[in-house]
Order: C-alpha cells, then structure tokens, then sequence
C-alpha cells in the first residue's frame, strides 16, 4: 500500500525546501551568504512586541479565537484601508483574518472552484498559487509574464473559461509594480468574463517611491476581487502568522465557512499584536521601509559593477536579476554562485518555468552580510 495521495506528485520538492539543502551542503565548506528566502533579519517594532506580552494576561487571549477574526482587528483593518486606500470595508462582510496569508492563498481555490475549473496565475510566481489550485480539483493555467512588458500581465493571455486568477503586485519574484489603470482593465476583464480576481498583496507596503494601490481602489472591483494582505513582511512577523483577506462578501463568506472545518482562528495574543500593528502602521512601517530600499540600491550597483543585469520595478525587497549568457539555466547559475561566492540566490526556475534565466536575490539579511556579499560578487567579477 503506498500511503500517498497521486497530488503529491509534482510537489515532492518544494523549491525553498531544495535551497536549503543545497545551503546545507555549501555550508560544511565555506561561509554562505543566503540571498534566497525572503525572511526578514529586521524584529518587529518594540511596539508590537509589547502589545502581544501585555495580552498574555488577559484571560479570554487564551481561549478559542473568532475564526473570521476579532473584532477589534476587523475594525482596525476597516480604519487602515479607509486611511490608506480610500476603501469602506464593511466589518462583518468584507474581512477574515488569516492564520498568514499563505493559509489563505493555498484554500482559497478550494472554497471557490469545482473539480475541472480552471484556476490561473501568473508566472513566475509563488508556487502556492498553482498548488492550491491542483489540490482543489481545478486546472492549473500558468499566465507568463514577459520582460518585454517588465513582468506585468498582458490581460489578452488570461485563458478562456478561467473562474480564479491570481496576480500579485507587488510581485514576487520580479519586483514588478502596477498602476490604477491596470487595475481598472483588469476589473473589466473580470466583469465581462466573470471571473473572480484574487490578488496577493503581500508585498503591497513594500514600496519604494509611489506608494502601491490596491485593486478595491477600483469602482466595482469589490463585485469580482478579493485581495490578501500580510503582516510578515510590512512588520517583520513572518513567525508570528497572521495576515488578512479582504473583498467581495460572498468569496469571503464561501472562504470562511471552509475555513471552520479546516482549522481555527489566530491566538488572541497575536492578533491583539496585530492590531497595534496596523493602527500604528503610519510611524512603524517607513522605518523598515527605508532600510529595504537603501538595501536593494546598494546591492543593484553591486550586481551592475559585476556585470549582471537586475532591477528592482519600485516594490518588495527583492531584486530580479538576469543570469549571464553563458550559464545554460537558472539552476546552474546559483550552484556556480554558491561554490564560487558563498551566495545562495533562489533560481528563477523555482518559481515556475516562465523563470527560468533569471535569479531572485532577497535583501532579508544584515547589513555586514550584504557586505560580505558586495565583496564576494566584486571578487567574483575579477
């Protein structure tokens, strides 16, 4: 008897589990730099850290937590899109609070599609996309994205018959940003064709310059989108999981009646944390903010002096690199990488084949680390 669903298959090596191993192995012989998973080296502001210790002594943080979110959280949220977007949210309708928004990208599909819909993304992309959509029964439908277009979506190459799309923008892992209009052709497109929009804005206050929008910006895109927002990045609390999904009422009341059986809500002290977090978004997100842009420049000029084209479009703290030509793919070009320098970059091919040729470098590492790797790129070129 083989205790394996067929699923499995094709998701036997999750990409950022293989970039550890290979670090693993680099590592017993030299120092290693890892440039790859976009963890961020900063803590969280002192702030929220203490809001979570105080709600430790409180009695109900301890119990069964809402699983569409406490409502004090939900009403911070409805306050920070009113603030930062111009958006009404509707407490009670429009908001579930997400054990990260990973939880809710990977089940989304299966609260939405039926066996043999078909689910599109774009790619490259965060392979949760199409995972999620694999494990709901639907077909997977991956949408390039093209350097000719610097990594924004071509509407024209959304497939006939989709029901979910999946877009992200900012987007990992090319940097990519968009504008309103984009935005407002996308919501048309969805309007004509009926289908629903589901954009990961994880990275959306990861920006460097015009501040990013949101797609509910848009008349009428609270008909036909959600949109997922996380606090892993904007604060640093990847560990600490929790995120946000927003929109159209009727995604997100299908979301949350599957979200009661598959697990719960977010502890209570996290959430509480949480909360501070948002309401005091306006002075505890630019600092971090502008440590990631003075990263992120000084590592493009590193790559320019050493011969590599990259860029950064104006959001995440992730620069989007082209390997050289004479390197047959991605995967060849960060093993040469780590044996020479030490630095572990994720291949491009990892996050779809649309990716292939290129490589994404995280700036989530200390200062005196993206040194040592300025050092080890310039040592690289000589």
């Amino acid at each position: 008897m083989l205790y394996k669903s067929d699923k499995l298959d094709e998701f036997s090596s999750y990409a950022f589990s293989e970039l550890d191993r290979i670090k693993r192995e680099v590592s017993a012989t030299r120092r290693v730099i890892d440039m790859g998973i976009g963890d961020p080296d900063i803590p969280p502001p002192k702030e929220i850290q203490g809001a979570l210790v105080t709600s430790l002594g409180e009695i109900n943080t301890h119990r069964y937590p809402s699983y569409s979110g406490n409502e004090t959280l939900r009403n911070s949220i409805v306050r920070f899109f009113l603030n930062r977007y111009k958006i009404k949210l509707e407490v009670d309708k429009n908001i579930v609070v997400l054990i990260g928004s990973k939880e809710g990208i990977f089940h989304l599909p299966l609260a939405i599609l039926n066996p043999g819909d078909i689910g599109a993304y774009t790619e490259p992309g965060y392979p949760v996309y199409r995972a999620g959509i694999v494990f709901a029964g639907g077909i997977p439908k991956p949408i390039p994205l093209r350097t000719e277009n610097n990594f924004v979506l071509n509407p024209d190459d959304i497939p006939d018959g989709t029901k979910l799309l999946w877009v992200n923008y900012p987007n990992n892992p090319t940097s990519a940003t968009v504008s309103l209009d984009f935005w407002k052709n996308l919501v048309e497109i969805a309007h004509d064709k009926g289908f629903l929009i589901a954009n990961d804005a994880a990275y959306n206050e990861i920006y460097f310059g015009e501040p990013s929008h949101s797609i509910l910006e848009i008349d009428g895109a609270m008909d036909v989108a959600v949109e997922f927002h996380s606090l892993s990045k904007t604060f640093c609390m990847t560990g600490w999981r929790v995120g946000f999904l927003v929109g159209n009422s009727e995604a997100a009341n299908s979301f949350l009646t599957l979200k009661r059986y598959l697990d719960s809500g977010v502890f209570g002290a996290v959430q509480e944390a949480a909360k501070n977090a948002i309401d005091n978004y306006w002075t505890l997100a630019e600092p971090i903010r502008k440590i990631y842009e003075r990263r992120v420049k000084i590592w493009l000029k590193a790559l320019y002096d050493a011969g590599i084209e990259a860029n950064n479009f104006g959001g995440t703290f992730y620069v989007w690199a082209k390997i050289p030509d004479k390197f047959e793919s991605s995967e060849r070009f960060c093993t040469h990488l780590i044996e020479r320098t030490g630095i572990v970059a994720l291949p491009g091919s990892a996050m779809g084949k649309c990716g292939d040729g290129f490589v994404r470098f995280s700036l989530t590492l200390p200062d005196r680390d993206i040194q040592m790797a300025m050092n080890s790129i310039k040592r690289w070129k000589n």
